[in-house]
């Protein structure tokens, strides 16, 4: 016996089956989204992109996170200043290698400590304490950490775009200090004949940043978890 309610859920039918079919195809294309990963561009010794895979010094860290994090993830080099921009607006979801700042955390989220590098004074003259020294003029890398380690009164900054242009204006006599990775002074002054001089400034943690632009919380989470996995293997080792 067949009812009314029968008939009008058989006239539906090919109405229902038709949205399932337009709506699987836009649901899978979703999902396989590639997830745009920002990396910083010129320190291809310790992190580049080569045929769409991380490599450098740097990248086993990040390979151990990203291998554990679903997702079809697109590495992008760009310069500092470009990649901390892309990230405030959603251009890219990710951006790396990062460390922590009041002003990035306001748009994006930190994802903790990954590992640590050395951020060191590079000057070509032997000096009294920094702090103690006025009128120095420090160069590095536009909206890197930098700002936060000038040291003495009425210091001056040149930012430039990249570490190469930071070490050459050192050696032109147009800057006094420049604040760089430890890892990135021996590649910069490889070929320099004279004395140099390099006092630590600061340790500070490596990691990620994950763009507020960007889902819903969840891969800021996965990426977390992740992290935290790597870096107790990494301190085992």
């Amino acid at each position: 016996r067949v009812t009314l309610m029968d008939r009008k859920s058989a006239r539906y039918q090919p109405l229902l089956i038709a949205l399932l079919v337009f709506a699987m195809p836009l649901n899978l294309s979703h999902a396989q989204e590639p997830v745009r990963v920002g990396i910083v561009a010129g320190i291809e010794r310790e992190i580049t992109v080569s045929e769409g895979a991380l490599e450098g010094r740097f990248s086993g860290f990040y390979r151990c996170v990203f291998e554990r994090v679903p997702g079809d993830f697109q590495f992008v080099e760009m310069p500092l200043a470009q990649l901390l921009y892309q990230l405030r607006k959603g251009g890219v979801a990710v951006g790396l290698p990062l460390v922590q700042t009041s002003e990035r955390d306001r748009y994006a989220d930190f994802g903790g400590r990954l590992f640590q590098t050395e951020y060191v004074y590079l000057f070509l003259e032997e000096m009294p304490p920094l702090n103690q020294t006025a009128g120095l003029t420090y160069a590095f890398v536009r909206k890197f950490v930098g700002d936060q380690l000038v040291q003495g009164e009425n210091a001056k900054i040149l930012h430039v775009s990249e570490w190469r242009q930071a070490v050459y204006l050192l050696k032109l006599g147009r800057a006094d200090v420049v604040v760089i990775p430890w890892v990135l002074v021996d590649k910069f002054m490889d070929n320099y004949e004279g004395d140099y001089f390099v006092r630590r400034a600061a340790w500070v943690d490596l990691s990620l940043y994950v763009s507020h632009e960007h889902g819903n919380g969840q891969l800021t989470e996965e990426l977390r978890k992740a992290i935290r996995w790597c870096r107790y293997r990494n301190d085992l080792n």
